[in-house]
């Protein structure tokens, strides 16, 4: 009787050590994960268009340059009063939604001539797949009193849009 106690406890001490060894194998394994992923958004934010409008006055459009994001506009204008609206269409092609950062106007050395722009603001966002579309009007002051030499005036816009991230 004897002998049979101690071989159930040797068959029990056995069987808790496999036990513990199977366990410890379970937990030590070390998981690997192996695979790729890709990423298929794109960016593409441009302005589409630059038109000039209707002329107030003797003002004329003597040439606009787009490039990207930046637009150079090359304006005449001869009598105070006088103004040319251009309308910008900015394009979304691509599959992020972007946010306009800043947009910076550079205007020529004439300080008689004015520009305004309305339509668009720091902050709006252009979703992917559509277009945003803005005025900018440049204006000769009718409040000059004298001549300025040069009535051609140049502006420079560029615009910063950034992924949306809201």
């Amino acid at each position: 009787m004897e002998r049979k106690k101690k071989n159930i406890l040797i068959g029990s001490l056995l069987a808790i050590v496999l036990i513990m060894a199977v366990g410890y194998a379970a937990f030590a394994t070390q998981l690997n994960i192996d695979g790729t992923a890709n990423i298929t958004s794109t960016w593409d934010v441009h302005i589409k268009s630059i038109t000039p409008g209707t002329p107030v006055g003797t003002a004329s459009n003597v040439e606009v340059t787009n490039n990207g994001l930046t637009a150079t506009f090359e304006t005449e204008l001869v009598s105070p009063g006088d103004s040319l609206t251009y309308t910008v269409v900015v394009e979304n092609s691509g599959s992020l939604d972007a946010v306009l950062s800043d947009l910076t106007f550079t205007p020529g050395n004439n300080d008689a001539i004015t520009y305004e722009y309305s339509g668009i603001s720091q902050g709006s966002v252009l979703t992917s797949e559509n277009t945003a579309t803005f005025t900018i009007t440049v204006t000769y002051d009718e409040d000059v009193t004298s001549q300025p030499e040069n009535t051609t005036n140049t502006l420079t816009m560029q615009l910063i849009y950034e992924q949306n991230h809201s």
